[in-house]
Formats: C-alpha cells, structure tokens, sequence
C-alpha cells in the first residue's frame, strides 16, 4: 500500500510534464510505430478491424500529450492502417463496408480523445488544488507563528510593569486592537490591507471623541506590515489621550500619506496643540511597541516640542 500513492503520484506528473515539441513529435511517432508493429507480429492484419491496435495507443497519446497529439495519432494511424492493412481493389471509402468502419473508427477515435483529455484536465485540476491547499497550509501556519508572537509580546509589554488591573485592561486594549488589525486581512484580499481603511479600522475606538484627521489616498501595504501598524495607530492614540495633544479639548492629531518612495509607503503621526512633549526617561511599554522594527513596518519617533511625531514606514504592495 505504501507504493501505490508513490506510482500514482509518477503517473499524475508523467500526464502533467511539458515536452518539447521534438519530444511530442517522438512520442506521438512511437504510439504510431508500436501497435503497427504488433499488428504486423500477430496477424498482419488479415483479421479483424484494421485499426483495433491503434485505439490504446491514441488514448495515452490524447491523455500523456494532448488532444492535438490524440488527432495527430489518430490521423496518421489511419494512413498507415490504410496501406498495410487494408485489401481491397477499390478505394476503401467507395466500399460501404469500408466506408462504414472508417466512419466508426473517427467516432471512436473522438470518443477515446476526448476522455484523454478529460483525464488529463482532471489530473490538472487536481494537481492544482493540492498545490493551493499546500500554499493555504503554509500560509495559515506562517499566520498563526506570527499571531502567537506578536500575542506573546503584548503579554510581556502589557504586565511588565503597572498593576495588575492596569496590565489586565492594557491587555485587553491591545488583543481588541489585533483582533481588528487581523480582521482585515480576511476575504480575498489575504495578501494586502488598504488605506485608509487601514488606519480608520486600527483608530475606530478614539475617533468618535477626539479629533484625529487622516489625510491620505488609496493604497495598499503588504500583509505583514497590517499588525503592525495597528498596534502602532493604537499605542499612539492611547498615549495622545494620557498625556499628548488629545488629553486637551482643543489639541489634534494629524495622520497623513502620500505616494509610495523605494517600495515603503510614509504615514506621519503629528499631534498639535498639546502639552509640552518631552522624550521620557525610560522605555515604556508604548515605545517598546513602537521601537519594534520588521522589514514590513518600522517606526521613528520625534519627541518635538511643538507636538510628538511618529513617521510609520510600512512595506507598500
């Protein structure tokens, strides 16, 4: 049982090879020379249809090469057919006998191509889907590794440091922010997340209360760039309520993009008309976030005094 997969799996890829012409042109001349030479070795033709030795041999044509090699087959089976096997004074498609067994032949002939090529577009389809299943299996066990990674790292962020009911809402924040960052990676567009969606998603919290303005057109970053950056969005506005421009009635942040420069697409957090900004003096579990760096996003932040500054670049698709 251990050997069957292994023959039909040989099989499988011997229908799915691509040969050259040369090659094709030789295969379809041994499917020709074979059943002629059989057909010579058993009776040399004085019994039987003419062409009863040819029908295999035009089913493994059609199924191994095509249906265009199927008809070649078939086409030149019946002209050697004609010659060695075939006695009879008048031209054969003038005898009704003649006429009737070509008339089956090319019936049977189609027939026989036409399940080669069902066969060969099954096997086809089925490769096809082993494939995509095999790429959506690596995918979904890339997802999950990272998924497991990046909730590990809120955990260690997020009870660090704090109290524990502290640490236990922070966490809860931050895995309803990856909830939404992953979200939007779902339905037919696995491999990228656009903007602004992007960004309205990660902000859809703060931005009924407090006055974030996004300014920017239509793109798409790369998959691996999406979590990221919602976490990023995420940790920035909950720190601009503690203690940046959106702890003030009249401050404001501004979140803008332009066009994608060397494959990375800029967004700039610039926050206005907030408290004096000073660069802390220690790392907090925010700027843990935002200092983590990938080749898909990174982050560089500005303590400015005229408002903090975050330049987001992520991968562009």
């Amino acid at each position: 049982m251990g050997s069957s997969p292994r023959f039909s799996e040989r099989i499988g890829q011997a229908i799915l090879v691509r040969h050259s012409l040369a090659a094709s042109l030789g295969w379809a001349l041994a499917l020709v020379t074979v059943p002629t030479l059989l057909r010579l070795a058993l009776d040399a033709g004085h019994n039987g249809v003419p062409f009863v030795t040819y029908f295999p041999a035009i089913v493994l044509g059609a199924l191994f090469l095509g249906w265009r090699y199927g008809v070649l087959v078939t086409f030149v089976s019946a002209t050697v057919a004609r010659f060695l096997f075939i006695r009879e004074d008048l031209y054969f498609v003038q005898s009704p006998r003649g006429l009737i067994v070509l008339v089956l032949f090319v019936l049977s002939c189609a027939m026989l191509i036409a399940i080669g090529e069902a066969l060969r577009r099954v096997m086809a389809e089925v490769h096809a889907a082993s494939a995509r299943e095999a790429l959506l299996n690596q995918e979904l066990r890339h997802r999950l590794k990272n998924l497991l990674a990046v909730v590990n790292s809120l955990a260690s962020l997020s009870f660090r440091h704090g109290n524990p009911e502290e640490a236990q809402h922070a966490f809860s924040e931050r895995l309803a922010a990856l909830d939404r960052a992953t979200s939007l990676l779902g339905g037919d567009n696995a491999l990228t997340c656009d903007l602004p969606d992007l960004a309205e998603e990660a902000l859809r919290p703060f931005l009924k209360d407090y006055d974030i303005r996004l300014d920017g057109g239509h793109r798409e970053v790369e998959r691996d760039a999406c979590v990221p950056a919602v976490l990023a969005f995420h940790e920035l506005a909950t720190n601009a309520i503690k203690y940046g421009a959106l702890s003030r009635p009249d401050g404001w942040v501004g979140l803008s993009w332009g066009e994608p420069q060397d494959g990375m697409l800029v967004m700039c957090w610039h926050e206005h008309d907030g408290p004096p900004v000073n660069a802390p003096k220690r790392r907090g579990m925010g700027t843990r976030i935002l200092s983590m760096r990938s080749p898909a996003a990174n982050f560089k932040v500005d303590f400015a005094g005229d408002g903090l500054r975050c330049d987001i670049a992520l991968k562009a698709a």
